[in-house]
């Protein structure tokens, strides 16, 4: 009972981490010339939002908005969709 407690724990505190932002990581590149770090996180960010495209359900459309803050994206049904490009 006390191992499973303490993985437990480890599991918990390893899941409380904070990475770097992308933004950390490009100004470290810059500064270091090793931009291999970057690469990697947008590889997992375009893994991460392909991932997400597949989840919209039967009638619903991926939509996604370019923001300051990177895109947004959501699941909109398609008739309400439509009814925006239709004048």
């Amino acid at each position: 009972m006390k191992k499973l407690f303490v993985v437990s724990l480890f599991l918990v505190l390893a899941g409380c981490t904070t990475a770097p932002t992308l933004e950390e990581l490009e100004f470290a590149a810059l500064e270091s010339g090793d931009w291999s770090e970057v690469k990697k996180r947008e590889r997992a960010i375009a893994r991460r939002e392909a991932r997400m495209a597949k989840q919209c359900s039967v009638g619903r459309v991926r939509v996604c908005v370019k923001r300051a803050s990177g895109n947004q994206c959501g699941c909109v049904a398609r008739d309400e969709f439509q009814d925006v490009f239709i004048f």
